[in-house]
């Protein structure tokens, strides 16, 4: 009898120990250490139990050349980017947060390195032309700047935009601010699409970029939820509990069967109170238009 538990003891020993051993481990960084990571880390391993989910700072992670075989990483910024393609290949498993589209694309153009994965920052363009069409459906000409980091989005913006009914007019962003050729596009448009390129869209341009629209009582969607108060009249975006449940999902499934980049598929609807009531357009609450571009998302 004794023997018998001492075998079924051993037993449970070993499965518990392969179990525990088979579990990855998961280290989460970013750029900059805060209250806020640290807690998003907290969040993301209480929802995801089963899972060894750690915070790691920035410095002791790029101190490491090596890591563990079954070790998996999730890395907040451009600048943890940049060091994990510097590790040697193929190096753990990795999702990439807090990075846009044109970002990526200016350090790999159409590359994308194996085991790495990318979940966008940036609102789809899809999406947003979605969103533009239900806030203002009777616009037809829109108006979208791009440059040199952005231009491979062109093609795709054209044909999202043609989907709609709608036409683009384009014009190239110089390396500086130039108002009469921004003011000849916004002759030819009803609206602004932004995409999200830093080189266009940053603190230093905005406030030149929507004074000119609004003095043609015209308007910006996007390019993303961070511009919402400085001006721009809605976005769509993913806040800490949609990145919670995209995380969870792609963290329960092997990582050999990670996509090599994904957009969030939990979203909402941010927009600016005050400029939606200059367009006479305040009915439109966050919440419905929400409701209307998930019943769009869903469609046949």
């Amino acid at each position: 009898m004794f023997k018998r538990i001492w075998l079924v003891l051993c037993t449970a020993c070993l499965l518990y120990g392969a179990s525990t051993s088979a579990i990855a481990q998961i280290l989460l960084s970013a750029e900059h250490d805060s209250a806020t990571v640290r807690s998003f880390t907290k969040t993301l391993a209480h929802a995801l139990p089963e899972l060894d989910i750690r915070y790691m700072p920035r410095a002791q992670l790029t101190a490491q050349t090596q890591f563990p075989a079954d070790t998996q990483l999730i890395l907040l910024g451009a600048e943890l980017l940049d060091w994990r393609l510097k590790l040697t290949a193929p190096g753990p498993a990795t999702l990439i947060l807090q990075v846009s589209r044109v970002q990526v694309y200016h350090r790999l153009a159409n590359r994308r390195p194996s085991h790495i994965t990318f979940l966008w920052s940036d609102p789809p363009l899809q999406r947003q032309i979605a969103l533009l069409k239900v806030m203002l459906p009777g616009l037809q000409n829109v108006g979208v700047l791009y440059g040199n980091h952005s231009t491979f989005l062109l093609a795709e913006i054209e044909h999202a935009l043609q989907a709609e009914n709608l036409t683009m007019r384009k014009y190239y962003w110089p390396d500086s601010y130039d108002a009469r050729s921004l003011s000849n596009l916004l002759e030819q448009t009803d609206v602004l699409l932004g995409i999200d390129d830093s080189n266009i869209y940053n603190p230093a341009t905005i406030k030149s970029i929507l004074l000119s629209s609004y003095a043609r009582k015209q308007t910006l969607i996007g390019p993303t939820a961070a511009f919402i108060k400085a001006g721009s009249l809605a976005s769509t975006y993913s806040d800490q509990d949609d990145w919670i449940q995209t995380l969870s999902s792609v963290l329960k499934t092997p990582s050999t069967s990670w996509p090599s980049s994904q957009y969030p598929d939990h979203f909402k609807v941010m927009i600016n109170r005050q400029v939606a009531r200059s367009l006479g357009i305040q009915k439109n609450h966050a919440s419905r238009i929400n409701q209307q571009l998930q019943q769009r998302r869903n469609a046949p």
